[in-house]
């Protein structure tokens, strides 16, 4: 097996523009016909925290099997390394019986087969998407070598599975921002109130998947006086739990659901789930909008997002009937949530690339360190000419180089445990100062200190903090050329409600060029010639970590200003 080969397939498959169920399918025939493994399949982490064997290799035989009942966190293997999220592995000898679940009894003749089984957790450093699983019919055992590239896979699937969550997030909400178009439209067209009406209920029961959606209003000025505006079909039997329903809405003004109402089916089971909200204007109620759906299309009474949505399409209707701007408001909306998407999206492809150039650079560092080793001692001998001696030179300075980007590669993606602990920003900065100003090359700098008096103390790993302020007086520095000034002022304010402290770094290197700005947090992303672009990422990352953020405000022709946000001593972190 080849190991760089087998990497290089499944990052080609993973950034291709396959879909997501597509790059899946093919990483998990790679795996299976260059690791030998006869099943690979994936579960995948559904929205209430069961696991569900959803993807697997070509002629797998155990999907068919496992496909047919959910997991439980914490049950058998699988539910187990889920909750863990620490990768197990097996021989026939000592995997447990139908894998620890009681309910995969048809495994009993078929596990056998098998002699290896491994199970890893797809997940990245916040998250958990799902468990990978593979069995052996031939393999006596997961070598190391094995187990370290089933881990860089099992993070790329994560990724993936990430970037599929994103994605349909996205489009969940785009499909949103779309219907309160649609209403924005038809709120504020010239048709006549029913039309208007019957048009606001077809779009809800076609964005919300309903069996109906109807709309009672009470508006003696319209002529509405309990009039009903319905699309799709009321049963009889149905009516009477609506009314009710309704009224409930009405009197506590605000949405109520029932999910045990509706026609029976042959089991006696409840088929249909009902929402209704009530809509209100200048505290004023106008009527009701109710929606039934069957249930097995989404149970209505679970479903916040949908009940959220009804909710927003009740006050549309109230409002929009006033407000002819609201056609204009989502058009921008929509075009804003579009960049966020594109953003979301390139976000994730950059991390994942980045965590895959990571695992590579382990494997680059080493012969890296053997060719500048070996390099070294060849400088050392008498009898090289002078171009043997620039030669050696120029590769002893190219391989430092090139270990110097491979650590950065590994320090941005590396996550480091934050060691707490009070520290002064006043004092920090001071010593950073004076450790770079000592440096004849720092001469042409004037510094400017702003300090607030008394400035609390703050929770932070004080190594890391140092790096990110390091990282920023560097990169205004290399802007200035070595010549300008640098003003650092320190305060405490409050950010997003809560306490915080700011430290701003402003420098006179001519700013920032305004096509790079939305890039510059973006690993890999630099303007310089010899730069890595990890230095700004590094940074964000820390500071995002500590609960805190990183704004920037650019002047170009001027200068950039860089303001750190870190939580005050009592608030908070992330971290805890």
């Amino acid at each position: 097996m080849n190991f760089v080969s087998l990497l290089g397939k499944v990052i080609e498959i993973s950034h291709s523009n396959l879909e997501i169920a597509s790059r899946i399918d093919a990483i998990l025939n790679i795996v299976s016909s260059e690791m030998h493994f006869e099943e690979v399949l994936v579960y995948t982490l559904d929205k209430d925290k069961r696991l569900s064997c959803k993807f697997m290799n070509r002629n797998s035989k155990l999907f068919r099997l496992l496909s047919e009942y959910r997991c439980h966190m914490g049950e058998g293997v699988v539910g187990t390394v889920a909750q863990k999220r620490s990768p197990q592995f097996h021989t026939l000898d000592d995997i447990p019986s139908r894998f620890g679940c009681l309910f995969y009894s048809r495994l009993d003749d078929v596990l056998p087969r098998y002699s290896v089984f491994a199970f890893l957790p797809l997940s990245d450093d916040s998250f958990l998407y799902g468990v990978l699983l593979l069995a052996s019919l031939s393999k006596k055992s997961v070598n190391g070598t094995e187990k370290i590239l089933l881990s860089i896979l099992s993070r790329e699937l994560g990724g993936i599975l990430r970037t599929s969550e994103l994605l349909l997030s996205s489009k969940k909400r785009i499909s949103e921002l779309a219907t309160l178009s649609d209403l924005g439209r038809v709120l504020t067209s010239t048709m006549e109130p029913h039309a208007i009406l019957e048009n606001i209920a077809l779009i809800t029961a076609k964005a919300l998947n309903a069996w109906f959606a109807t709309i009672k209003l009470d508006l003696a000025f319209l002529k509405f006086n309990g009039q009903r505006f319905t699309s799709g079909a009321i049963e009889p039997s149905v009516e009477a739990l609506v009314l009710n329903l309704e009224n409930q809405a009405l009197h506590l003004r605000k949405g109520v659901t029932r999910t045990d109402s509706g026609p029976r089916s042959k089991n006696g089971t409840s088929s249909l789930a009902l929402f209704s909200a009530p809509i209100i204007a200048k505290d004023r109620i106008l009527g009701t909008i109710t929606l039934g759906r069957k249930k097995g299309r989404g149970d209505l009474a679970d479903d916040h997002e949908d009940q959220y949505l009804l909710n927003t399409i009740a006050n549309y209707i109230s409002s929009g009937l006033e407000n002819t701007l609201l056609n204009l408001k989502l058009r921008d909306a929509l075009r804003e949530l579009g960049d966020a998407q594109r953003r979301l999206i390139e976000n994730e492809k950059l991390r994942s690339l980045g965590e895959m150039t990571a695992n590579i650079a382990h494997e680059i560092k080493n012969p890296l360190v053997v060719i500048g080793g070996f390099t070294k001692r060849l400088a050392k001998k008498n009898h090289l000419d002078e171009n043997e001696s620039r030669y050696i030179d120029i590769i002893t300075k190219e391989v430092a180089r090139l270990e110097s980007i491979l650590t950065e590669v590994l320090n941005y993606v590396k996550e480091t445990p934050l060691l707490f602990e009070l520290c002064d920003l006043n004092s920090l900065l001071d010593e950073l100062l004076y450790l770079l100003t000592s440096d004849k090359n720092w001469s042409n700098i004037t510094i400017i200190r702003q300090y607030e008096k008394d400035l609390p103390l703050t929770l932070c790993d004080v190594q890391q903090i140092k790096q990110v302020f390091l990282n920023i007086f560097i990169n205004s520095y290399e802007a200035m050329r070595g010549k300008g000034t640098i003003a650092i002022a320190t305060e405490s304010t409050t950010f997003q409600d809560k306490p915080f402290l700011a430290v701003s770094i402003r420098d006179t290197g001519g700013g920032i060029q305004p096509g790079s700005l939305d890039n510059i947090f973006n690993p890999f992303f630099t303007t310089k010639e010899r730069g890595s672009g990890l230095g700004l990422a590094i940074s964000n990352k820390i500071v995002t970590h500590h609960g805190g953020a990183v704004e920037v405000k650019n002047k170009p022709g001027e200068g950039a200003t860089f303001i750190v946000y870190l939580p005050a001593k009592n608030t908070p972190t992330k971290e805890g």
